[in-house]
Protein backbone atom coordinates (compact mmCIF):
# COMPACT_ATOMS: atom_id res chain seq x y z
CA UNK A 1 0.00 0.00 0.00
CA UNK A 2 1.40 3.36 -1.04
CA UNK A 3 1.45 6.33 1.33
CA UNK A 4 -0.75 8.09 -1.24
CA UNK A 5 -3.54 5.53 -0.90
CA UNK A 6 -3.27 5.03 2.86
CA UNK A 7 -6.50 6.06 4.59
CA UNK A 8 -4.98 7.69 7.67
CA UNK A 9 -4.52 11.24 9.02
CA UNK A 10 -2.35 13.27 6.62
CA UNK A 11 -0.01 14.38 9.41
CA UNK A 12 0.61 10.76 10.38
CA UNK A 13 1.32 9.73 6.78
CA UNK A 14 3.81 12.57 6.36
CA UNK A 15 5.49 11.81 9.70
CA UNK A 16 6.00 8.14 8.83
CA UNK A 17 7.11 8.82 5.28
CA UNK A 18 9.65 11.40 6.43
CA UNK A 19 11.00 8.95 9.03
CA UNK A 20 11.50 6.30 6.33
CA UNK A 21 13.10 8.77 3.92
CA UNK A 22 15.53 10.07 6.54
CA UNK A 23 15.98 6.62 8.14
CA UNK A 24 15.29 8.19 11.52
CA UNK A 25 13.16 5.46 12.98
CA UNK A 26 12.15 4.59 16.53
CA UNK A 27 12.75 1.01 17.58
CA UNK A 28 9.17 0.81 18.88
CA UNK A 29 5.98 2.64 17.90
CA UNK A 30 2.55 2.85 19.46
CA UNK A 31 -0.10 3.47 16.80
CA UNK A 32 -3.03 4.68 18.93
CA UNK A 33 -6.53 5.32 17.64
CA UNK A 34 -10.01 3.83 17.34
CA UNK A 35 -10.81 0.83 15.11
CA UNK A 36 -10.98 1.91 11.48
CA UNK A 37 -8.54 4.80 11.92
CA UNK A 38 -5.91 3.20 9.67
CA UNK A 39 -3.51 1.84 12.31
CA UNK A 40 -3.12 -1.66 10.86
CA UNK A 41 -2.92 -0.41 7.28
CA UNK A 42 -0.24 2.09 8.33
CA UNK A 43 1.79 -0.66 10.02
CA UNK A 44 1.66 -2.70 6.82
CA UNK A 45 2.52 0.37 4.70
CA UNK A 46 5.51 1.13 6.92
CA UNK A 47 6.76 -2.46 6.63
CA UNK A 48 6.42 -2.28 2.85
CA UNK A 49 8.13 1.11 2.55
CA UNK A 50 11.08 -0.09 4.63
CA UNK A 51 11.56 -3.20 2.50
CA UNK A 52 10.40 -2.20 -1.00
CA UNK A 53 12.85 -3.26 -3.71
CA UNK A 54 11.82 -0.45 -6.07
CA UNK A 55 11.35 2.72 -3.98
CA UNK A 56 13.27 4.31 -1.13
CA UNK A 57 10.50 5.79 1.01
CA UNK A 58 7.30 4.23 -0.30
CA UNK A 59 5.80 0.97 -1.48
CA UNK A 60 5.64 0.12 -5.16
CA UNK A 61 3.06 -2.60 -4.54
CA UNK A 62 4.58 -4.71 -7.33
CA UNK A 63 7.83 -6.18 -6.04
CA UNK A 64 7.92 -9.55 -4.29
CA UNK A 65 8.54 -7.94 -0.90
CA UNK A 66 5.54 -5.58 -1.12
CA UNK A 67 3.24 -8.34 -2.32
CA UNK A 68 4.30 -10.79 0.37
CA UNK A 69 3.81 -8.19 3.10
CA UNK A 70 0.36 -7.32 1.71
CA UNK A 71 -0.59 -11.01 1.86
CA UNK A 72 0.86 -11.49 5.39
CA UNK A 73 3.31 -14.00 3.90
CA UNK A 74 6.63 -12.21 4.43
CA UNK A 75 8.98 -14.28 6.62
CA UNK A 76 10.39 -11.21 8.39
CA UNK A 77 7.15 -9.36 9.13
CA UNK A 78 5.43 -10.85 12.17
CA UNK A 79 1.89 -10.26 13.40
CA UNK A 80 0.32 -11.15 16.74
CA UNK A 81 -3.43 -10.85 17.22
CA UNK A 82 -5.73 -11.65 20.16
CA UNK A 83 -7.13 -15.15 20.27
CA UNK A 84 -10.59 -15.08 18.68
CA UNK A 85 -12.63 -16.27 21.66
CA UNK A 86 -10.87 -14.91 24.72
CA UNK A 87 -9.82 -11.61 23.11
CA UNK A 88 -6.52 -11.99 24.96
CA UNK A 89 -2.91 -12.10 23.77
CA UNK A 90 -1.28 -14.87 25.76
CA UNK A 91 2.23 -15.16 27.13
CA UNK A 92 2.83 -18.08 24.75
CA UNK A 93 1.99 -15.86 21.76
CA UNK A 94 4.32 -13.12 22.99
CA UNK A 95 7.18 -15.52 23.68
CA UNK A 96 6.90 -16.85 20.12
CA UNK A 97 6.74 -13.27 18.81
CA UNK A 98 9.87 -12.28 20.75
CA UNK A 99 11.68 -15.39 19.52
CA UNK A 100 10.74 -14.58 15.92
CA UNK A 101 11.87 -10.95 15.98
CA UNK A 102 15.19 -11.97 17.55
CA UNK A 103 16.07 -14.18 14.55
CA UNK A 104 18.29 -12.92 11.76
CA UNK A 105 16.30 -11.55 8.81
CA UNK A 106 16.05 -13.95 5.89
CA UNK A 107 14.73 -11.56 3.26
CA UNK A 108 14.09 -8.11 4.75
CA UNK A 109 16.34 -5.10 5.20
CA UNK A 110 14.43 -4.28 8.38
CA UNK A 111 12.28 -6.77 10.27
CA UNK A 112 8.90 -5.56 11.50
CA UNK A 113 6.88 -7.03 14.36
CA UNK A 114 3.28 -5.89 14.86
CA UNK A 115 1.13 -6.56 17.93
CA UNK A 116 -2.50 -5.81 17.04
CA UNK A 117 -4.77 -4.77 19.93
CA UNK A 118 -1.73 -4.70 22.19
CA UNK A 119 -3.91 -3.65 25.13
CA UNK A 120 -5.29 -7.23 25.07
CA UNK A 121 -1.98 -8.64 26.35
CA UNK A 122 -2.33 -10.43 29.66
CA UNK A 123 -0.21 -9.15 32.53
CA UNK A 124 2.15 -12.12 32.10
CA UNK A 125 2.40 -11.45 28.36
CA UNK A 126 3.12 -7.75 28.96
CA UNK A 127 5.93 -8.59 31.37
CA UNK A 128 7.40 -11.12 28.94
CA UNK A 129 7.30 -8.51 26.17
CA UNK A 130 9.14 -5.90 28.24
CA UNK A 131 12.52 -7.65 27.98
CA UNK A 132 12.43 -7.51 24.17
CA UNK A 133 11.26 -3.90 24.28
CA UNK A 134 14.08 -2.95 26.66
CA UNK A 135 16.72 -4.75 24.56
CA UNK A 136 15.37 -4.57 21.00
CA UNK A 137 17.03 -6.71 18.31
CA UNK A 138 19.03 -4.83 15.69
CA UNK A 139 17.42 -3.84 12.39
CA UNK A 140 13.98 -4.48 13.88
CA UNK A 141 10.97 -2.22 14.40
CA UNK A 142 8.12 -3.16 16.72
CA UNK A 143 4.69 -1.59 16.27
CA UNK A 144 1.91 -1.79 18.86
CA UNK A 145 -1.65 -1.09 17.71
CA UNK A 146 -4.12 0.00 20.37
CA UNK A 147 -7.48 1.71 20.74
CA UNK A 148 -7.03 1.83 24.53
CA UNK A 149 -3.37 2.67 25.25
CA UNK A 150 -4.16 3.53 28.87
CA UNK A 151 -4.50 -0.22 29.47
CA UNK A 152 -0.85 -0.81 28.56
CA UNK A 153 1.82 -0.94 31.24
CA UNK A 154 3.44 2.47 31.85
CA UNK A 155 6.84 0.84 31.26
CA UNK A 156 5.67 -0.22 27.79
CA UNK A 157 4.22 3.21 26.99
CA UNK A 158 7.43 4.96 28.02
CA UNK A 159 9.49 2.94 25.54
CA UNK A 160 7.32 3.57 22.48
CA UNK A 161 6.99 6.57 20.19
CA UNK A 162 3.27 7.32 20.15
CA UNK A 163 1.63 8.11 16.82
CA UNK A 164 -1.99 9.26 17.19
CA UNK A 165 -4.47 8.10 14.55
CA UNK A 166 -7.59 9.60 16.04
CA UNK A 167 -9.32 11.09 19.02
CA UNK A 168 -9.01 7.88 21.03
CA UNK A 169 -11.01 6.53 23.89
CA UNK A 170 -12.04 9.89 25.34
CA UNK A 171 -13.89 10.99 22.19
CA UNK A 172 -17.64 10.55 21.89
CA UNK A 173 -18.16 7.22 20.10
CA UNK A 174 -20.17 7.35 16.85
CA UNK A 175 -22.99 5.25 18.31
CA UNK A 176 -23.62 7.70 21.18
CA UNK A 177 -26.66 9.45 19.61
CA UNK A 178 -28.35 6.09 18.95
CA UNK A 179 -27.67 4.85 22.49
CA UNK A 180 -28.76 8.18 23.98
CA UNK A 181 -32.10 8.06 22.15
CA UNK A 182 -32.69 4.42 23.12
CA UNK A 183 -31.83 5.04 26.77
CA UNK A 184 -34.06 8.13 26.86
CA UNK A 185 -37.03 5.92 25.94
CA UNK A 186 -35.93 3.25 28.41
CA UNK A 187 -35.50 5.66 31.32
CA UNK A 188 -38.87 7.30 30.63
CA UNK A 189 -40.67 4.00 31.27
CA UNK A 190 -42.37 3.11 34.56
CA UNK A 191 -40.03 1.29 36.93
CA UNK A 192 -39.85 -2.41 36.17
CA UNK A 193 -41.58 -2.12 32.77
CA UNK A 194 -40.72 -5.28 30.80
CA UNK A 195 -41.67 -3.87 27.33
CA UNK A 196 -39.02 -1.17 27.75
CA UNK A 197 -36.36 -3.83 28.28
CA UNK A 198 -37.39 -5.69 25.12
CA UNK A 199 -37.45 -2.44 23.15
CA UNK A 200 -33.93 -1.54 24.32
CA UNK A 201 -32.74 -5.08 23.51
CA UNK A 202 -34.09 -4.68 19.96
CA UNK A 203 -32.33 -1.30 19.59
CA UNK A 204 -29.03 -2.73 20.81
CA UNK A 205 -29.32 -5.81 18.62
CA UNK A 206 -29.84 -3.60 15.57
CA UNK A 207 -26.89 -1.40 16.52
CA UNK A 208 -24.63 -4.40 17.10
CA UNK A 209 -25.63 -6.03 13.81
CA UNK A 210 -24.81 -2.81 11.96
CA UNK A 211 -21.43 -2.56 13.70
CA UNK A 212 -20.55 -6.14 12.76
CA UNK A 213 -21.35 -5.48 9.10
CA UNK A 214 -19.34 -2.23 9.15
CA UNK A 215 -16.32 -4.10 10.54
CA UNK A 216 -16.69 -6.92 8.00
CA UNK A 217 -16.92 -4.44 5.10
CA UNK A 218 -13.82 -2.58 6.30
CA UNK A 219 -11.76 -5.76 6.67
CA UNK A 220 -12.86 -6.99 3.24
CA UNK A 221 -11.90 -3.61 1.74
CA UNK A 222 -8.44 -3.78 3.35
CA UNK A 223 -7.83 -7.25 1.89
CA UNK A 224 -9.48 -6.63 -1.49
CA UNK A 225 -6.18 -6.58 -3.38
CA UNK A 226 -5.06 -9.94 -2.08
CA UNK A 227 -5.28 -12.85 -4.53
CA UNK A 228 -6.25 -15.65 -2.14
CA UNK A 229 -7.16 -18.01 -4.99
CA UNK A 230 -3.49 -18.18 -6.02
CA UNK A 231 -2.47 -19.46 -2.58
CA UNK A 232 -2.11 -23.03 -1.38
CA UNK A 233 -5.42 -24.35 0.06
CA UNK A 234 -4.07 -24.69 3.61
CA UNK A 235 -2.68 -21.13 3.55
CA UNK A 236 -5.93 -19.82 2.06
CA UNK A 237 -7.84 -21.53 4.85
CA UNK A 238 -5.50 -20.08 7.47
CA UNK A 239 -5.96 -16.55 6.10
CA UNK A 240 -9.74 -17.01 6.12
CA UNK A 241 -9.57 -18.14 9.76
CA UNK A 242 -7.43 -15.11 10.62
CA UNK A 243 -9.95 -12.81 8.94
CA UNK A 244 -12.83 -14.34 10.92
CA UNK A 245 -10.80 -14.12 14.13
CA UNK A 246 -10.08 -10.45 13.44
CA UNK A 247 -13.75 -9.80 12.68
CA UNK A 248 -14.82 -11.48 15.91
CA UNK A 249 -12.17 -9.67 17.91
CA UNK A 250 -13.02 -6.22 16.58
CA UNK A 251 -16.73 -6.91 16.98
CA UNK A 252 -16.28 -7.88 20.62
CA UNK A 253 -14.27 -4.71 21.20
CA UNK A 254 -17.05 -2.64 19.57
CA UNK A 255 -19.71 -4.41 21.66
CA UNK A 256 -17.75 -3.74 24.84
CA UNK A 257 -17.50 -0.05 23.88
CA UNK A 258 -21.28 0.10 23.46
CA UNK A 259 -21.86 -1.53 26.85
CA UNK A 260 -19.32 0.84 28.40
CA UNK A 261 -21.28 3.73 26.93
CA UNK A 262 -24.50 2.42 28.53
CA UNK A 263 -22.71 1.92 31.83
CA UNK A 264 -21.48 5.53 31.75
CA UNK A 265 -25.06 6.85 31.66
CA UNK A 266 -26.05 4.94 34.78
CA UNK A 267 -22.77 5.91 36.46
CA UNK A 268 -23.75 9.54 35.82
CA UNK A 269 -27.16 8.88 37.39
CA UNK A 270 -25.39 7.60 40.50
CA UNK A 271 -23.20 10.71 40.60
CA UNK A 272 -26.31 12.88 40.28
CA UNK A 273 -27.98 11.02 43.16
CA UNK A 274 -24.89 11.75 45.24
CA UNK A 275 -24.88 15.44 44.33
CA UNK A 276 -21.69 15.42 42.28
CA UNK A 277 -20.61 18.55 40.39
CA UNK A 278 -21.50 18.85 36.69
CA UNK A 279 -17.88 18.66 35.58
CA UNK A 280 -17.64 15.10 36.93
CA UNK A 281 -20.37 13.85 34.60
CA UNK A 282 -19.37 12.04 31.41
CA UNK A 283 -22.55 13.32 29.77
CA UNK A 284 -22.43 16.84 31.11
CA UNK A 285 -24.39 18.17 28.12
CA UNK A 286 -27.37 16.11 29.35
CA UNK A 287 -26.99 17.12 33.00
CA UNK A 288 -30.48 18.60 33.40
CA UNK A 289 -32.22 15.50 32.14
CA UNK A 290 -29.91 13.24 34.15
CA UNK A 291 -30.65 15.12 37.36
CA UNK A 292 -34.40 14.96 36.68
CA UNK A 293 -34.25 11.20 36.14
CA UNK A 294 -31.95 10.67 39.15
CA UNK A 295 -34.39 12.54 41.38
CA UNK A 296 -36.94 9.77 40.78
CA UNK A 297 -34.53 6.94 41.60
CA UNK A 298 -33.02 5.62 44.80
CA UNK A 299 -29.29 5.05 45.14
CA UNK A 300 -29.76 1.29 45.77
CA UNK A 301 -31.79 1.06 42.54
CA UNK A 302 -29.05 2.73 40.48
CA UNK A 303 -26.39 0.53 42.10
CA UNK A 304 -28.49 -2.52 41.18
CA UNK A 305 -28.71 -1.28 37.58
CA UNK A 306 -24.94 -0.82 37.39
CA UNK A 307 -24.50 -4.35 38.77
CA UNK A 308 -26.91 -5.68 36.12
CA UNK A 309 -24.80 -4.11 33.35
CA UNK A 310 -21.61 -5.56 34.83
CA UNK A 311 -23.24 -8.99 34.99
CA UNK A 312 -24.31 -8.69 31.36
CA UNK A 313 -20.74 -7.84 30.35
CA UNK A 314 -19.45 -10.80 32.34
CA UNK A 315 -21.90 -13.17 30.62
CA UNK A 316 -20.78 -11.96 27.21
CA UNK A 317 -17.10 -12.31 28.15
CA UNK A 318 -17.86 -15.93 29.13
CA UNK A 319 -19.49 -16.56 25.73
CA UNK A 320 -23.09 -16.79 26.95
CA UNK A 321 -25.18 -16.43 23.73
CA UNK A 322 -25.44 -12.72 22.97
CA UNK A 323 -29.24 -12.59 22.53
CA UNK A 324 -29.78 -14.39 25.84
CA UNK A 325 -27.28 -12.23 27.74
CA UNK A 326 -28.83 -9.00 26.42
CA UNK A 327 -32.42 -10.05 27.07
CA UNK A 328 -31.88 -11.29 30.63
CA UNK A 329 -29.46 -8.49 31.47
CA UNK A 330 -31.80 -5.75 30.25
CA UNK A 331 -34.75 -7.28 32.10
CA UNK A 332 -32.67 -7.05 35.27
CA UNK A 333 -31.79 -3.48 34.32
CA UNK A 334 -35.47 -2.58 33.91
CA UNK A 335 -36.37 -4.14 37.23
CA UNK A 336 -33.40 -2.62 39.02
CA UNK A 337 -32.18 -6.01 40.24
CA UNK A 338 -28.57 -7.25 40.12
Amino acid sequence: MSWKTLNAPAAVVEQLRRSVRQRRLAHAYLFAGPPGSGRAAAARALAQALNCAEQEDDSCGRCASCQRIAADKHPDVYWVRPESKSRRITVEQIREFCRSVSLKASAAAIKVGVIADADCMTEEASNAFLKTLEEPPGQTIIILLSSAPARLLPTILSRCLKVSFGAGATAAPPQRPVIEAALAKFLARPAGAVPAAYALAAELTGLLTARREEIRARIEKETAGRDDEALEPNLREKLAEQMEARLEGEYRAAREQILEEIYSWFADLLLCRRGAADELLVHGDARQRLRQIAAGLTEPAVLAQLAAIEQMRDWLARNIPEAQALEVGLLKLARGTP
